[in-house]
């Protein structure tokens, strides 16, 4: 089982249509898996809300692979593909930490659900969703559009990123 995931730029709204061109195309001995992180986001449309799934970050695909340059050389023949992330000269992986905090929220089609929860004086408090016990990484809410904006790194670096979240009541 390989253990490292990378991140792969690819133009943007192409996140899907490539990952399923790896999956049909590159030799599964060099890789376990390439997916879209994605997240479930509620949008209301003509009075009723309907829930629709987009990337967690638009233009950007991952894989898990111990074979990164072997993947790169297959990887180097698709329409779509911009690189893969890397630091100086070397493809570098995101951390383990990074992984297991990507893993631990999503599900096992690597969604994002809904978090819902409620605000009590001025607290954030998480009652379902990936986001219970976390909720100290919540920036920032828009109630109205249903999502949290949450801190976490990525790459190293400090990423704010939109989840998935609903503040049922607030007092």
């Amino acid at each position: 089982m390989y253990s490292n995931w990378y991140v792969i730029q690819v133009q943007s709204k192409s996140e899907y249509r490539l990952c399923t061109k790896i999956k049909d195309r590159v030799s599964s001995s060099l890789y376990s898996d390439c997916f879209v992180p994605q997240a479930e986001y509620l949008y209301k449309k003509d009075g009723i809300f309907e829930k629709r799934i987009r990337p967690l970050f638009p233009g950007y695909i991952f894989v898990i692979t111990d074979c990164i340059k072997d993947f790169y050389e297959a990887l180097k023949k698709f329409d779509g593909f911009k690189r893969i992330l890397k630091g100086g000269d070397d493809f570098v992986p995101i951390s383990r930490e990074e992984a297991d905090f990507l893993a631990g929220i999503t599900d096992g089609d690597r969604s994002i659900p809904m978090s819902s929860g409620y605000i009590l004086n001025s607290k954030i408090i998480i009652t379902s969703g990936p986001l219970v016990g976390n909720e100290g990484i919540i920036k920032k809410i828009d109630r109205h559009k249903r999502i949290g904006f949450v801190e976490f790194s990525f790459m190293g670096q400090p990423q704010l990123v939109k989840l998935p979240l609903e503040i049922i009541s607030k007092s």
